[in-house]
């Protein structure tokens, strides 16, 4: 049987409002307690009986609750909605509300009150969120930064300048550039270049070794996959390399190891400009720029089969070919004091090359290009005691290497030319070359006809750890 309106006794309604998640709070125009819930008992940690016909004021001295919104309501004749605090520690949104009778006059006061304190905690714990979300921001910039950033290009001869003059063309449009050249040569600096000087620049610049993951796992890594997309995925699913690179760069080094399963799905996105997720319905969008790299020759594998060569032409819209080092030998010197002083720097030491070591590197092949530059130079930065790094202290491999002209030693310089740089130059290798042949110090003064106390402070100043025989032969 239905209840109307009408048929809603005083116990039924008690039951309601007693029943209220909201704590309901009514005092008449003098401010005595009239009714109050259930509720209160869960806000103060006291029974309604303990309220009912009480003055607000009475009551408020307990300091059951911070101020009541109610007076506030009576003075203006309007509803007030304020936040409290319990002597509970719970956190209250109170809204008092003024009835007046037909004259204008304050009958009622009904208070409204619902406590947020779980909200309250939620809102903290937002602000929080947000806070730590705007740290991690910030660091991850820093950390793009620090990635993306690498020195100018050291460009001393005519190959390196012209490429590099293409390069800032290449830079400022979208398309893909393919990056070709031995291993060693400078193809991931040229890729980080490209992105520093183009529209996505603030994006991120992401790595991809087409050679070190799995072909097996490739697909998934690349593209990412959907919830429940096989056995072991992530419940929630993954987002993939080409997705964490939107607005930015994609650099797949190592393009030659791709499986040809790969090949023809990354065909399908360069060709459509999107994707599906692993196990996924919906069309993911490309939103960076792809820039591939290897050092193999993708000719003569489209030949044999091993590389598609609709895909080459779909990423070599602009195909830049790094030369090697020996083929720049006017770079060789620069780079040289360049990697010195980052390893000098880094270790905390004061190394530096003889004028043979220089002659020495600028008649070596360097099969390994700059990546083999760099390593044999802090190979040499940790190993050599001396301040001085000369031609014993090289890898067996400079071994074969003869001894240069004398117009190759005239070009050969290590610091800005100058009389007095040459003079030292030349001192320190006459101190050297006497010094390792004939070992004393008496000798070296002999033999270049100074001083043996000048022979002692020079051979102390190029072998500096070195303990040397400085008295008179008997």
């Amino acid at each position: 049987m239905d209840i109307g309106t009408s048929d809603l006794d005083f116990e039924t309604a008690m039951k309601i409002l007693d029943n209220s998640h909201d704590e309901i709070y009514v005092t008449n125009a003098l401010g005595i307690v009239i009714y109050v819930n259930n509720v209160c008992e869960k806000h103060y940690g006291v029974k309604a009986s303990e309220i009912i016909g009480k003055k607000s004021r009475e009551i408020s001295e307990k300091k059951y609750w911070g101020p009541r919104v109610s007076p506030i309501a009576i003075d203006k004749k309007m509803s007030i909605t304020l936040e409290q605090k319990t002597c509970t520690g719970k956190t209250l949104l109170t809204t008092a509300t003024p009835v007046l009778d037909s004259e204008g006059n304050i009958e009622l006061i009904i208070e409204n009150s619902r406590d947020v304190t779980e909200s309250e905690g939620m809102k903290h714990e937002l602000d929080k969120s947000i806070q730590l979300l705007k740290r991690y921001k910030m660091e991850v910039e820093v950390l793009r930064k620090k990635e993306t950033r690498i020195p100018e290009f050291i460009c001393n001869s005519p190959k390196m300048l012209s490429l590099l003059k293409l390069v800032g063309r290449i830079a400022v449009v979208d398309s893909t550039v393919l990056l070709l050249g031995e291993s060693g040569s400078g193809k991931g600096h040229m890729a980080k270049y490209i992105h520093n000087n183009s529209p996505h620049k603030d994006g991120p610049f992401i790595t991809v070794n087409c050679a070190s993951i799995p072909s097996e796992l490739m697909e998934a890594e690349m593209f990412g996959y959907s919830k429940g997309a096989f056995t072991g995925a992530n419940v929630k699913g993954n987002i993939g390399l080409i997705e964490l690179a939107k607005d930015g760069t994609l650099f797949l080094d190592e393009i030659g190891e791709l499986s040809p399963r790969m090949q023809a799905k990354l065909l399908q996105v360069l060709h459509e400009n999107q994707y599906f997720k692993v196990g996924g319905r919906e069309i993911q969008q490309v939103h960076c720029r792809i820039i591939a790299a290897t050092n193999r020759d993708l000719q003569s594998m489209i030949k044999t089969g091993e590389f598609r060569e609709d895909l080459y032409y779909r990423l070599n819209i602009f195909e830049l070919i790094l030369p090697p080092l020996r083929e720049r030998k006017e770079e060789i010197i620069p780079l040289t004091q360049y990697i010195l002083a980052k390893f000098n720097k880094k270790y905390k030491s004061e190394h530096e090359f003889s004028p043979r070591c220089y002659e020495l590197f600028m008649q070596y092949p360097w099969p390994g290009n700059v990546r083999e530059l760099e390593n044999i130079i802090e190979r040499l930065t940790v190993v050599t005691q001396g301040s001085i790094i000369d031609e014993c202290d090289l890898p067996k491999s400079f071994n074969h290497l003869g001894r240069p002209s004398s117009a190759t030693i005239q070009t050969i310089s290590t610091r800005p030319f100058s009389l007095d740089n040459a003079v030292c130059d030349v001192e320190k290798s006459l101190i050297l070359q006497a010094y390792k042949e004939l070992g004393s110090s008496y000798e070296v003064a002999k033999s270049l006809d100074i001083s043996q106390s000048k022979a002692s402070r020079l051979i102390r100043k190029y072998f500096p750890s070195e303990e040397h025989d400085l008295k008179q032969p008997d």
